[in-house]
């Protein structure tokens, strides 16, 4: 694109125009300006265009793949249930494909571009599940599921270069205690507790997970405190754990696999739905009592 200021050159080279050094200077401002703005248009480079929140909402659909895929194991192949699968399935390649449009510069496509790859071979294994037609699935297709969320999620911890948004933490909370639960449902489908499918990548140990769920919990109380809609469906997440904590803890002697997936849904929504009203000007949501 020619610099702004730029003088054509006539064809009647007859023609012949003397230059100032006031002119001269004119004409290299302008120059500069052009260049300048030039500059600034350019796509920034080195700065990302990949935020937290796609992170987030990115591994937070993974636990959700995991955790459907073994409750349709626990529900011995239920059509609910294998709808559900399908439909966090498709969350999940949606959540990933707005990761990608959001990547700018060769280093965040590249790290999206290995993340496919990961999702590609994790999809492939969650449409795996042969318990309804079977009886069983595959220990090699419970192995990926269980495995490839978890190099992912590490994939994604080891990107430095997301920006930071409001409800960030929210979201870190909502994709823990999905993670949590597609960890519980999977020791509850698994007769060998767990054991049998998979190394241990990615595997949580709820003496420790337990309570930094309730240190984040907590922690997401006191920085949100002043918001009148987070507050509230903070407070809605805390009473629900209550009822499905001493599960978690004791998840051996007594499982309940449809209590803890329940649970969790409702938690993860409602989540979910006051990021999506907080900064709205839509009446502030009221979220209903236990269920």
């Amino acid at each position: 694109m020619p610099a702004l200021g730029r003088r054509d050159q006539s064809k009647n080279k007859q023609c012949t125009t003397t230059i100032s050094d006031q002119e001269k200077g004119v004409v290299m401002g302008k120059r500069l300006l052009g260049s300048l703005l030039a500059i600034a248009l350019l796509p920034a480079q080195g700065m990302a265009a990949i935020s937290n929140a796609d992170l987030e909402e990115f591994e937070l659909s993974l636990w959700k793949v995991r955790a459907n895929f073994h409750m349709l194991s626990v529900m011995t192949g239920s059509d609910t249930y294998a709808s559900d699968l399908e439909r966090t399935i498709a969350r999940a390649s949606q959540a990933l494909s707005e990761l990608k449009s959001s990547a700018e510069g060769s280093e965040e496509r590249q790290f999206v571009a290995d993340l496919e790859k990961d999702w590609l071979l994790y999809k492939d294994a969650a449409k795996g599940n042969t318990m309804a037609e079977q009886g069983y699935t595959n220990a090699y297709v419970i192995k990926d599921v269980n495995e490839l969320p978890a190099i992912m999620s590490e994939k994604m911890d080891a990107f430095e270069n997301a920006s930071s948004g409001k409800y960030d933490e929210i979201r870190e909370l909502s994709a823990y205690l999905q993670r949590m639960t597609s960890e519980y449902l999977n020791v509850a489908a698994d007769p060998a507790g767990g054991m049998a499918a998979g190394s241990d990548e990615g595997r949580l140990d709820f003496k420790n997970a337990v309570p930094q769920f309730e240190k984040m919990l907590k922690a997401a109380q006191k920085q949100y405190a002043g918001d009148e809609a987070m507050t509230r469906a903070l407070d809605q997440v805390a009473v629900k754990w209550k009822f499905i904590r001493q599960s978690m803890v004791k998840f051996y002697e007594n499982a309940v696999p449809f209590l803890i997936y329940r649970y969790t849904r409702q938690m993860v929504d409602t989540l979910e739905q006051a990021i999506s009203l907080a900064s709205t000007d839509m009446a502030k949501p009221t979220f209903g009592p236990v269920e």
